[in-house]
């Protein structure tokens, strides 16, 4: 497993995968680990559980044989399930970053752009968990529900704002809609 894991990271180093994430802005999605790290161990470990469970039925060990080969079929699913996890936190550092290049200085930009990386990976974990085959109904309710109160909460605040702020805008609207039409 040490083998396979020296040999993902030589392939990550090859293909200069953390410079491409630097070069986009992502190289610190996951605080300062490194993503192509988060792969390589995930790689070493479930290798070492393949040659774990090739021992143990070698010396045949029945139900600790059985046990292993159930989480030996489980793994490739929760790895899948920890991917989309890693990928939509990766996305949503991405995303964020596109976000903030439009207006540094911005507090509001800011704001906004962590709010979008929340979202998308919030998505992601309850797609991962989903994957992972947990059952996510009520999360995603949750969830949904919440995005709901917050999209209709700016919808709020801009109806507000407008409604107090273009008072006179919608006034003037008014005086020359009459006036073309004579009343």
């Amino acid at each position: 497993s040490v083998l396979v894991s020296r040999l993902f990271a030589r392939i990550f180093k090859l293909i200069k995968f953390e410079e491409y994430l630097k070069q986009h802005k992502v190289d610190d999605a996951l605080g300062s680990v490194k993503v192509s790290d988060v792969i390589t161990k995930i790689v070493k470990y479930y290798v070492l559980l393949i040659f774990v469970q090739a021992a143990v039925s070698f010396v045949e060990l029945g139900t600790i044989t059985l046990y292993l080969s159930t989480l030996l079929a489980y793994v490739p699913v929760l790895i899948g399930g920890l991917l989309i996890v890693l990928a939509s936190v990766v996305l949503g550092e991405y995303v964020k970053e596109s976000i903030t290049e439009l207006n540094a200085k911005s507090d509001s930009v800011k704001l906004a752009a962590r709010a979008v990386k929340l979202v998308v990976v919030c998505v992601g974990i309850i797609m991962g968990l989903a994957t992972a085959g947990f059952n996510t109904t009520l999360v995603t309710g949750i969830f949904l529900t919440l995005v709901q109160a917050m999209a209709f909460g700016v919808a709020l605040a801009f109806a507000i704002a407008f409604g107090f702020g273009g008072q006179e805008e919608a006034k003037n609207m008014i005086q020359t809609t009459r006036k073309s039409f004579k009343f």
